[in-house]
């Protein structure tokens, strides 16, 4: 896809929602008591002896959704406590309250770990069965606001993911997420990236994607795409 190609056409339950009225992303605390933080936080622990380092040296050049954009960090599936949290369905109500849309779970979500220096996610929309994202910190946040946190860039939604390049990080938001609080994002429409961690940082999310059941979902006209590019 060109810069020429790139549509924004989201459906018109998600342009009708609380979600995009927000912007495209809210972040709301107490979604998980401090118990089960706790037990997230030695879920992902346990997951990371086996999760993968990512490292893709430099963007793909996608303009809208999915693409594999410039990484390093590591990532490791989710357990049963992730899935038992993230794909219940009290967790669908809730999010469908929050948003104002009806959601589905997209797979049994990840672990993403910045560790070292620098790591970082470079500016990407999600994969198509990626509408909503929702990032829980279990760690907790840098001194420094910028570092290891997630940027949004509600502004250039409608853009393709060049001109968001271009604009540069001054052109986002960040959304500092302090240990227990949850980003909701609008991921395959909204333009995000992680920025590099500082030293001596570590940043540890759980990340859970959502379908929008919209009209068309239901009707069984959506696209298909492999699971390959997550949320920050």
């Amino acid at each position: 896809m060109t810069s020429e190609d790139w549509q924004f056409d989201p459906p018109t339950e998600v342009l009708q929602s609380r979600l995009f009225a927000a912007d495209g992303y809210l972040v709301v605390r107490g979604l998980f008591d401090e118990e089960t933080l706790r037990d997230l936080r030695a879920e992902a622990d346990r997951v990371r002896v086996d999760a993968e380092r990512m490292l893709v040296a430099e963007s793909d050049g996608a303009e809208g959704r999915g693409g594999f954009p410039a990484r390093a960090h590591r990532s490791g599936g989710g357990g049963d406590l992730h899935w038992g949290l993230h794909g219940c369905p009290e967790m669908t109500e809730a999010l469908a309250a929050i948003c104002g849309l009806r959601v589905a779970p997209a797979g049994s979500g990840t672990y993403s770990y910045y560790e070292e220096t620098g790591d970082f996610l470079a500016v990407h929309r999600d994969v198509l069965q990626c509408d909503i994202a929702v990032i829980t910190s279990l760690t907790a946040r840098a001194m420094d606001r910028a570092a290891g946190e997630l940027i949004v860039y509600p502004g250039l939604m409608r853009e393709p993911l060049s001109a968001v390049r271009a604009a540069g990080r001054n052109a986002g938001v960040p959304v500092p997420l302090e240990r227990g609080h949850t980003a909701i994002l609008l991921g395959g429409i909204v333009p995000h990236e992680v920025a590099p961690a500082c030293p001596g940082q570590e940043r540890i999310v759980s990340i859970n994607c959502y379908h929008v059941l919209t009209a068309a979902f239901d009707a069984g006209i959506y696209g298909s795409e492999p699971m390959a590019s997550m949320a920050g």
